[in-house]
């Protein structure tokens, strides 16, 4: 019932011929698909119920799949993801181009698992391109702490007087560190102590301490890198 799992299951499937039903419990049914459908048809997968786009879904995969290069119309980690995946199966490049950089840990983690991935400055943003017909090769994978879970402790702790706490082994990805950087803006003492690198991603302990804050303006760019954080950012 995940719907980022969903979307990224639709990339894996597009590179192979088998015909697999997808559905969801009832909120899962209601998210809106197209936006993934509509790159991945270009590539090969066939939707059999033409013109649907929520779940469940009957999607027909491809062992020919075509490459592609695809601009995004609008940011988003789990629609590139989803077609990096496919070109993994598609003869030649496939090519995903981005306005904002968005979560790039699906980009990370194939590089860590073999596959060869380019990242470059393209007119419209830039441009995320993965070689067809991968040789993949198992890995081991630390998954690190999630920075939007512990941004509520790190908020607990800037708040609350005389706090400090040191959070281990959080994931500090620039696409995701946006809450951080604007609570540093704000007066917050934040710090990333012994930072390191796993599984690919850059990992560090985030110490806390309680700070008098200051209210910023908040640059619109810095959205995708903190869109889970705004709830707590406002308290």
């Amino acid at each position: 019932n995940s719907g980022t799992g969903s979307r990224l299951m639709m990339g894996l499937v597009a590179g192979h011929d088998m015909t697999v039903v997808m559905t969801g419990d009832a909120s899962l049914c209601r998210r809106p698909m197209g936006r993934v459908l509509q790159p991945l048809r270009h590539m090969g997968l066939a939707v059999v119920e033409e013109g649907r786009e929520t779940l469940p879904l009957t999607l027909r995969g491809s062992s020919d799949l075509v490459p592609i290069e695809y601009a995004l119309p609008v940011p988003s980690a789990q629609v590139k993801s989803a077609i990096l995946i496919a070109g993994l199966h598609a003869a030649g490049e496939t090519t995903v181009i981005e306005r904002e950089p968005t979560r790039d840990h699906t980009e990370r983690m194939l590089r860590h698992f073999g596959a060869e991935i380019s990242v470059m400055v393209h007119p419209r943003g830039r441009a995320i391109t993965v070689k067809g017909d991968a040789e993949l090769v198992g890995r081991v994978v630390v998954v690190p702490g999630d920075p939007s879970s512990a941004a509520f402790i790190a908020a607990a702790a800037l708040l609350v007087p005389g706090s400090e706490v040191t959070i281990e082994g959080v994931l500090v990805n620039p696409t995701r560190t946006g809450f951080y950087l604007t609570v540093q803006e704000m007066g917050g003492d934040v710090v990333f102590l012994n930072p390191r690198e796993e599984g690919g991603e850059p990992v560090a302990d985030v110490r806390v301490r309680a700070s008098r804050l200051s209210g910023v303006r908040v640059l619109p760019e810095r959205a995708p890198s903190m869109i889970d954080e705004y709830p707590v950012l406002s308290v």
